[in-house]
C-alpha cells in the first residue's frame, strides 16, 4: 500500500509505494480505509522517534495519531491510532474501542484536521478545571495558534462569557472575535498584563517567560485556574514561591497522563459534534505523495488524503 514512512528517527519521513497492508486476525481490532490523518505536533515528535508512543517501536515506522477512516461495513468513523501511530497510509489497524462514527454530514478532512487541537481544550475544560460560575473568564495564551483559536470557539459554547487572547500578532487575533486581547512583547517576559483583572481560568499553550509575567501582574479578586497545556515558548519557567504564596492560583497541566484514556472516550461524541461545528480552519490538503512539501511548511495545519 501508499504510506509514508520513518526509515530512521533522524531523517524525515519519506513516501513509499509498496509498504505491506496492515493484517488481523484479533477480532478486537478493525482494519480501516483511511479517509484523512491530520500531520499535528505530537505526530511531528512521533516521526522524530521523541513521543512517548514510539518508545520501543521498530523501523521503519508510519506516524499519524488519529484520522477518520471506513469500516469493511462502509461506516465512516474517527479513529485514534495515537498508541501505535500508522494513520498516514491507505489502511491502518486500530482496537474497535478506538473508533467512534462521526456526526452525520461531517466532512472527514475538517473531523481530521481539528479533532486534536479541539481535544486540548475540550478535554481540559472537562477533566482538570473545578465547576466555574456563570460566563466565567478565560485567557487563552497562544491563541493565534491552531489549537488556541479552536479553544476560542470552544469556550463560547462551554458557557464563557469573556474570552481574552493572547499572542504576538494583534491583526491575527483582530479576526477571531475576542473580547480583549494582550499583544507579547518581543521580550515575552516585559509583556504589559496590567489589564488583567479577574479571570477564572487560564489556558495556556506557550509556557515560558510570558507566563511568569502574567502570574506576577496578574490581579484577579476571584479564584484562578492556570492549566498548562503546551510548551511552544520553552519547557519550563522559574516561578517565585511568592507568587503561589500571595494569588490565589490553582496550577495543574492537561494531557494525555492528567486524563485517561477511556475518559477521552466518554468525551468523544460531544468533541465530535463540537468539532463538526467549527468554521473552516485553513487546513490544507494533500497526498500522501507530498510529504516532503508538508513536512516543510510547519506553520500549515496539513491533512494528508490517501
Amino acid at each position: 500500500m501508499r504510506a509514508i514512512a520513518v526509515q530512521s528517527w533522524d531523517t524525515s519521513p519519506e513516501f513509499t509505494s509498496n509498504y505491506p497492508d496492515p493484517t488481523t486476525s484479533d477480532p478486537e481490532k478493525v482494519t480501516l480505509k483511511v479517509l484523512a490523518a491530520g500531520l499535528h505536533q505530537l505526530v511531528r515528535s512521533q516521526a522524530a522517534g521523541q513521543h512517548y508512543s514510539t518508545k520501543g517501536a521498530q523501523l521503519p515506522y508510519i506516524p499519524g495519531a488519529d484520522g477518520v477512516g471506513t469500516t469493511p461495513e462502509g461506516e465512516t468513523v474517527y479513529f485514534s491510532s495515537i498508541a501505535s501511530g500508522g494513520a498516514f497510509a491507505e489502511y491502518v489497524t486500530v482496537p474497535k474501542s478506538a473508533i467512534v462514527p462521526i456526526p452525520t454530514g461531517a466532512d472527514p478532512v475538517h473531523i481530521a484536521g481539528l479533532l486534536n487541537p479541539g481535544m486540548s481544550s475540550w478535554m481540559a475544560l472537562a477533566t482538570r478545571v473545578d465547576p466555574l460560575p456563570k460566563n466565567w473568564t478565560v485567557v487563552i495564551v497562544g491563541v493565534t495558534a491552531l489549537s488556541g483559536k479552536v479553544a476560542a470557539q470552544f469556550v463560547r459554547g462551554l458557557g464563557a462569557g469573556k474570552v481574552i487572547g493572547v499572542a504576538r500578532n494583534a491583526k491575527e487575533m483582530a479576526a477571531l472575535n475576542l473580547d480583549q486581547t494582550v499583544v507579547l512583547a518581543d521580550n515575552p517576559a516585559e509583556t504589559d498584563f496590567s489589564s488583567l483583572d479577574d479571570v477564572d481560568v487560564i489556558l495556556d499553550y506557550l509556557y515560558g517567560p510570558a507566563i511568569v509575567g502574567l502570574f506576577n501582574a496578574l490581579n484577579s479578586k476571584v479564584p484562578t485556574q492556570y492549566v498548562q497545556i503546551g510548551t511552544v515558548a520553552g519547557p519550563d519557567i522559574a516561578l517565585p514561591g511568592a507568587v503561589l504564596r500571595s494569588k490565589n492560583i490553582t496550577v495543574r497541566g492537561a494531557g494525555p497522563g492528567s486524563w485517561t484514556l477511556q475518559r477521552f472516550g466518554r468525551e468523544l461524541p460531544a468533541l465530535l459534534a463540537a468539532v463538526a461545528r467549527l468554521p473552516d480552519m485553513a487546513l490544507k490538503v494533500q497526498k500522501l505523495e507530498e510529504v516532503h512539501e508538508a513536512w516543510v511548511a510547519k506553520k500549515e495545519r496539513t491533512v494528508f488524503v490517501p
